[in-house]
């Protein structure tokens, strides 16, 4: 049964050459479930609780460090321990919260990651009277659909991948734009105008952002020449110690610039700050889920740190190398391939969170947009700019004197790379730097100046 190498390779070493059904059908969860179980959902549930500690560290202000597990240690001694005397139970709970890890726990905060969970359970489900049922259900857990089906196709090793396919970057393009479809339901569904409002402008945002995102892509794609995530991380590969430098991010100024566009674009799409007014906590009106209560929200909520990793993930895999470490790399592959997927989905796991810690951190220091300055940010700045890198990655190719075989990457085979010529290296280094800072001059001039149009109405040529 062909159900990947890593799924084979573990069924194989499960249950011997001829593996029976139950050790394959073991081996694809391990492999295909195992990182979306211990990883993406784990991180997309702690969301809350890291946005609160980052929150908390940059305002010096005490976080959620107060909400211990006692009251939980307390109701599982209760319901486990029923048949000792009261006395016993009460000393076994304070026995039980003396541990370190439950210290430990009081002071990350981790108990009231199980507070906001009783709490969503707790609430009320309410469903206003002129919405549609069907949609205003379903909304929640399409938007749940669209934040998990790209990690399918994100590989945190070579052998921790569910879907492996030669079109694994168009899946994850693809898969994400359920999102759209989820925060439309969620609009109309409602039976709201202000919800409906909300889900148009949620709509047109994503939507528009999704441009620069599949231009970020394709300028990859054109560089690496292949949409296999697997092939384009193999590509970054450097066989020196300093295995950072192979990675996209610093093959080219096109590049790093397209790696910034998709950054910006993924917080647009993820509705963050400062692109959060489709969905501001802060006004009278939420957006499209101004009528969800305690388990939708908390899905909707759940979603979107969810695409924050997912983010961080698609940058990572395409611009840093993937699951590669920045140092090291050959010595990594060359271990046991146990331990060289735990390493890898390690190294994938810290490049991702690093980045959703950025994105937390810009939405405590940067201020919100007003829509028509995020629509303007997109079509006017960001689209333009994905141009021209695409432009500029395509013509750096163009000046490769030739094409060479790269290094073979575990079992992934040697891929051809560019050579780049002296016209190359000047066209990929030295233009983009003059020309960028030539535009450094002209924004400098230009600082402080006045559209004549605006000048005339704000009186201030009078």
């Amino acid at each position: 049964m062909n159900l990947g190498p890593g799924v084979d390779a573990l069924a194989r070493f499960l249950a011997g050459p001829e593996p029976a059904w139950w050790a394959s059908a073991l081996a694809a969860c391990i492999v295909w479930l195992g990182p979306l179980l211990l990883i993406v959902l784990p991180i997309a549930a702690l969301g809350q609780i890291i946005e609160r500690k980052v929150a908390a560290a940059m305002q010096r202000r005490h976080g959620p460090n107060t909400a211990g597990l006692d009251g939980l240690v307390r109701f599982l001694v209760r319901c486990l321990c029923w048949f000792l005397p009261r006395a016993t139970q009460e000393r076994l709970t304070a026995r039980l919260c003396r541990l370190p890890g439950m210290q430990l726990a009081r002071r990350l905060g981790l108990g009231q990651l199980v507070a906001d969970g009783i709490k969503m359970l707790g609430k009320e489900d309410l469903i206003p009277g002129n919405a549609d049922g069907w949609v205003f259900r379903l909304a929640p857990y399409l938007a749940m659909c669209g934040a998990l089906l790209p990690f399918a196709a994100i590989p945190f090793g070579q052998h921790l991948v569910a879907l492996e396919v030669p079109v694994a970057a168009l899946y994850v393009a693809a898969a994400g734009g359920l999102t759209v479809i989820a925060l439309f339901m969620a609009g109309w569904g409602s039976g709201n105008k202000f919800s409906l409002l909300g889900g148009m402008r949620a709509v047109a945002q994503v939507v528009s952002y999704e441009i620069p995102v599949g231009l970020a892509i394709a300028g990859v794609v054109l560089w690496c020449g292949s949409m296999d995530l697997q092939r384009i991380v193999a590509s970054q590969y450097n066989a020196h110690w300093a295995s950072f430098l192979g990675w996209n991010f610093f093959q080219s100024p096109f590049l790093a610039l397209l790696a910034v566009i998709l950054f910006v674009a993924g917080l647009a799409e993820c509705q963050r700050t400062p692109f959060d007014m489709a969905e501001a906590e802060s006004e009278l009106v939420s957006g499209f889920n101004t009528e969800y209560s305690g388990l939708r929200w908390g899905l909707f909520a759940m979603a979107e740190y969810a695409e924050m990793f997912l983010v961080g993930a698609i940058i990572a895999t395409l611009f840093l190398g993937g699951y590669q470490s920045p140092f090291g790399e050959p010595a990594i592959i060359a271990l046991p391939a146990w331990l060289a997927a735990l390493i890898h989905a390690l190294m994938l796991t810290l490049k991702a969170s690093a980045l959703l810690f950025v994105m937390v951190w810009l939405r405590w220091t940067l201020p919100r947009l007003r829509v028509d300055q995020v629509m303007r940010l997109c079509w006017i700045t960001l689209v333009p700019l994905a141009l021209l890198a695409l432009f500029g990655v395509a013509l750096t190719m163009l000046a490769a004197g030739s094409v060479a075989p790269g290094s073979a990457y575990g079992r992934i085979p040697a891929l051809p790379e560019l050579h780049l010529t002296p016209l190359a290296h000047a066209l990929a280094w030295v233009l983009p730097v003059a020309i960028a800072a030539l535009l450094i001059v002209l924004a400098r001039r230009q600082h402080g100046r006045l559209h004549p149009d605006l000048a005339r109405l704000s009186g201030a040529g009078r």
